[in-house]
């Protein structure tokens, strides 16, 4: 039985990193009076409070960003660019405070608040980016589209913005996809003989349109700066009641349009054609000039026979190339290259070696246990030459992927990265991110994962909230918490789309659980979703970044103390009965739109909780009551009463058919009333 369910989509963009640029204006000496701090005991440790972290700035906007330290005696907070350069002309500090007075495209990069207290100083490094919100330029607001029965609707969706936002149509706040009956994207195999097609710029053609089709459709773009909306109704009328306004313009115009389309994908059918041919033309006459090369090579190998055979260090050379194993005989004392020898000398990791030279955009989102987590991209196409020694001239395929370097020389956090490496490399998952690759051949080594145009699930999460929503969340739970909501409303998680995300989730950690795997940080911080609204299990882990606040240090381990049973908390006993509750501290999140667990109370209030046995979860009221109980279980403090991911997946797909079932229902009645 298949554990991955594609069948919805969800017009809703989440943040990405955009490019970072780095320019430097003005001396040291610009910045104002600097901010000291008075520690409320001359013994405390020297530590921001709370972390700095990263922000994003509308073009030609102001804005701030606070560095707050405690401890120390009277520590002094300076703003530095690139960790040691001075601020930019327009960007001051201020008691510890960085300020953009108009924000500009060279303002987006690397910021370092420093505190220095005597002899001892602190750093922390944010990203300010700035960006353009989206704007629909087409459909234009509450535009109508008049078309005749039987003739083809191009209904036109056009966004500006930076980074590029990308487009989606929904019909009356359903999504359009190509899971559906009849809907194809453009160059997919149905899209010859379907009737409604989603163009790859945009564009939404709805070929023999019938009154059945008239509806309110809308179209949402939407980036790292944010989401737009705009909604055209769609007016079908018979044959020779179309308003004259309309019939020559509009319906003319739509044929056009659609002649035009088609003639394009024929020229592009044909180029393509004709590029496959000239293409395997060279590689046939590159074929037979190596094979030349070679035969000369091999008569000029057995000329100069065996006993020439080039040396290097000392070592014989295999096809110019060091053998393996006495490669990593060298001398190197580095206990992180000792991971890059043992897993060259088990042959498990060799074959994802990944020169760094092919990551580019490097973007920092903070930091993991291990050492900086960044963004970056990367040509899918260069990898694969590398991986089946394919040197054929392909187009780029840039793909975002996640690196997470290693830095630290801690036996227990290199084992760790041992370990997450171990998961990545052995499951093979639509909902679980693939590793792609390791970057070795220097200091410090890079895990390279999988990720996706949208980012993370909670900052997709809370970019689904409403201004109401997120008010009263504010109100119920403080200040501290708010995010900024997006700046137009977005169509809402529907109860069949929060299933989905579940099965996902259920997918993925089932799958683990049937390799002897466990994850330990499942949370909605650390899965990353799709355009398509496909949830892939990651491990960002940012323990210090935006995400700082939801770890907690206990015994000298930074732990996710409100998403870890008390076994994990109390025993450091994980397993996939631990995996079991973090699942569903993870589904309560989707549900209550990634509000912080146990909002009200501090750590120490939870941890306090957690040792007396008096820790409760509350069910969201949006959760359908069946997955309510079914999370209930999950949280049992005693991990035999926790079921396995199976019968938990089983659970969860019983329910998508009862909302599938449900949601097919009031679709034909719905039509049957109209």
């Amino acid at each position: 039985m298949s554990l991955y369910i594609a069948n919805y989509n969800f017009p809703i963009e989440v943040f990405q990193e955009s490019d970072v640029s780095h320019h430097s204006a003005h001396k040291v000496r610009n910045h104002k009076t600097t901010r000291r701090h008075r520690a409320t005991t001359n013994d405390a440790v020297l530590h921001f409070e709370p972390e700095p972290y990263s922000k994003k700035l509308e073009l030609n906007t102001s804005g701030k960003i606070h560095c707050k330290v405690a401890g120390g005696v009277a520590p002094t907070v300076l703003w530095f660019r690139n960790e040691t350069e001075p601020l930019p002309e327009g960007v001051t500090s201020s008691n510890g405070t960085l300020m953009v007075t108009d924000a500009q495209r060279r303002h987006s990069g690397q910021y370092t608040c420093k505190a220095t207290d005597g002899e001892k100083s602190i750093t922390s490094n944010i990203t300010l980016d700035v960006v353009v919100t989206p704007r629909v330029v087409k459909p234009e607001p509450n535009q109508q589209l008049h078309v005749t029965v039987g003739q083809s609707a191009v209904l036109n969706c056009v966004a500006t913005g930076e980074p590029p936002p990308t487009t989606h149509w929904d019909r009356n706040r359903a999504i359009l996809t190509k899971q559906q009956d009849g809907v194809a994207v453009e160059g997919s195999v149905n899209a010859s003989t379907a009737r409604i097609i989603i163009m790859l710029n945009g564009t939404l053609v709805i070929h023999n349109v019938s009154t059945l089709d008239a509806d309110l459709y809308g179209c949402t773009a939407g980036s790292a700066a944010g989401l737009a909306r705009n909604e055209l109704q769609l007016l079908v009328h018979q044959e020779g009641e179309l308003p004259a306004a309309e019939s020559s313009g509009v319906a003319g115009k739509a044929v056009v349009v659609s002649i035009s389309v088609a003639g394009a994908y024929m020229v592009l059918v044909l180029a393509l054609m004709v590029y496959c041919r000239r293409r395997r033309l060279r590689r046939r006459q590159r074929g037979e000039k190596m094979e030349l090369e070679m035969t000369e090579g091999r008569e000029k190998l057995v000329e100069e026979g065996e006993e020439d055979k080039t040396k290097a260090n000392g070592s014989a050379l295999q096809n110019g190339r060091l053998l393996a194993h006495e490669k990593d005989s060298g001398a190197d004392n580095s206990e992180v290259s000792g991971i890059s020898r043992a897993s060259k000398k088990s042959g498990q990791f060799e074959h994802l070696t990944v020169p760094r030279t092919l990551l580019t955009e490097q973007i920092t989102l903070g930091r993991g246990e291990f050492g900086e987590v960044l963004l970056a991209k990367i040509d899918m196409i260069q990898v694969t030459k590398l991986r089946n020694k394919d040197d054929g001239e392909t187009e780029p395929k840039i793909r975002p992927v996640l690196v997470k370097a290693l830095t630290t020389k801690d036996e227990v956090q290199l084992a760790e990265f041992r370990r997450q490496l171990e998961i990545f490399s052995r499951v093979r998952h639509e909902n679980v991110v693939r590793l792609i690759g390791l970057c070795n051949e220097a200091e410090p080594h890079y895990m390279l994962l999988e990720h996706t145009d949208w980012g993370d699930l909670k900052k997709f999460l809370i970019a689904t909230r409403s201004e109401e929503e997120n008010a009263e969340y504010v109100s119920r739970v403080g200040p501290a918490h708010a995010h900024a909501p997006a700046p137009r409303p977005a169509p809402p998680l529907a109860a069949l789309h929060r299933a989905v995300l579940g099965a996902h989730l259920a997918a993925a950690a089932s799958r683990l659980a049937a390799a002897r795997l466990t994850h330990r940080d499942i949370a909605a911080r650390n899965c990353v979703i799709t355009s398509k609204l496909q949830l892939k299990l990651s491990f960002p882990a940012l323990t210090r970044g935006p995400d700082s606040h939801e770890y907690y240090k206990l015994h000298e381990q930074v732990i996710p103390l409100r998403w870890l049973p008390p076994e994990a908390i109390l025993e450091g006993d994980y397993s996939t009965k631990s995996d079991v509750y973090m699942f569903a501290a993870t589904v309560w999140e989707i549900y209550t739109k990634a509000e912080l667990p146990f909002a009200k109370l501090n750590d120490n209030s939870v941890l306090e909780r957690v040792k007396n046995d008096s820790l409760e979860w509350t069910i969201p009221s949006s959760m359908p009551e069946q997955l309510g109980v079914l999370l209930k279980r999950c949280w049992s403090k005693s991990p035999t009463d926790r079921p396995q991911f199976t019968e938990i997946y089983e659970e969860i797909t019983a329910l998508l058919q009862d909302l599938t079932s449900e949601n097919t229902s009031q679709k034909s009645q719905d039509k049957t009333e109209q």
